[in-house]
């Protein structure tokens, strides 16, 4: 799957050579923000597993609480009441 389309039009802000070299970016954001049908065909191109590791290398705030508990629950990595919480960010 070419995914130059979805990273034009999930990370508009940058090129989208740019975005694909960061891969887990676009995953998430497509993941977070993303239509059905643009989901579906992510996840039929990439996976579950692929989808499975954004949310475990997930950096804080790029997903919302909604996608979060969403993404645990249909990839069944959590149980309802057993949503780990979002990364948050850590200053020293």
């Amino acid at each position: 799957m070419d995914l130059a389309p979805l990273a034009r039009k999930y990370i508009w802000w940058q090129p989208p050579e740019r975005t694909l070299r960061d891969r887990h970016r676009l995953l998430a954001q497509v993941m977070d923000i993303g239509t059905h049908s643009d989901v579906e065909a992510l996840r039929a191109a990439l996976g579950d597993e692929e989808f499975k590791h954004a949310l475990r290398q997930a950096r804080a705030g790029e997903f919302s609480a909604r996608s979060w508990h969403y993404w645990h629950l249909v990839l069944g990595m959590a149980k309802p009441h057993a949503v780990p919480p979002l990364p948050i960010r850590k200053l020293s």
